[in-house]
């Protein structure tokens, strides 16, 4: 399933009922928020959570460390995130194997740069009912405006409009 990213902020709560999802994009920023919102969403079904992290080449270098993580218990808490950074098609047939054996207390969050439209692994989780698919693109203009002006009013702060057009123009995207 492909979902954007601002229905996963307004609507965290649904996050838990998928256990695997893919990042990709060049907006890091974005990527990690929807870290720590899909986090937080577990961690309000249940504290004990064991956060695990992993870059593809330790994958597969290492297969049986990552699925003995994977699939044994927690020392730590019932339930485990494990994200994975710079993931490509390399690990596809591995994440399949996961998803299709459907880990019930493993949550995977897999992040990775642009991927293009024939990509096996951005393919399988668009199409795929448990997996959630989240493009994490640069924000336009104007949703960098209305982005700043949430946060400046949440911290009680007032800026021009001049001052507002000069921090949106220098973010970058």
């Amino acid at each position: 399933m492909i979902f954007k990213s601002y229905e996963i902020q307004k609507n965290y709560s649904r996050l838990t009922e998928n256990n695997f999802f893919l990042c990709y994009g060049e907006n890091f920023g974005l990527k990690q928020d929807i870290k720590e919102i899909i986090k937080k969403s577990i961690i309000t079904k249940d504290k004990n959570l064991e956060i695990l992290s992993f870059y593809e080449d330790d994958i597969i270098e290492n297969e049986k460390n990552f699925y003995n993580n994977i699939y044994s218990g927690s020392l730590f808490g019932n339930k485990k995130l494990i994200s994975i950074n710079n993931g490509t098609d390399k690990i596809m047939k591995k994440i399949e194997d996961i998803v299709n054996k459907f880990p019930k207390n493993t949550y995977i969050i897999i992040f990775s740069d642009i991927l293009e439209k024939k990509s096996k692994l951005r393919n399988f989780f668009e199409k795929n009912s448990k997996t959630i698919c989240i493009p994490c693109y640069f924000d336009a203009e104007k949703d960098l405006e209305i982005i700043a002006i949430n946060k400046l009013k949440q911290n009680g702060i007032n800026i021009s409009k001049e001052s507002m057009n000069l921090l949106v123009s220098q973010s970058n995207n």
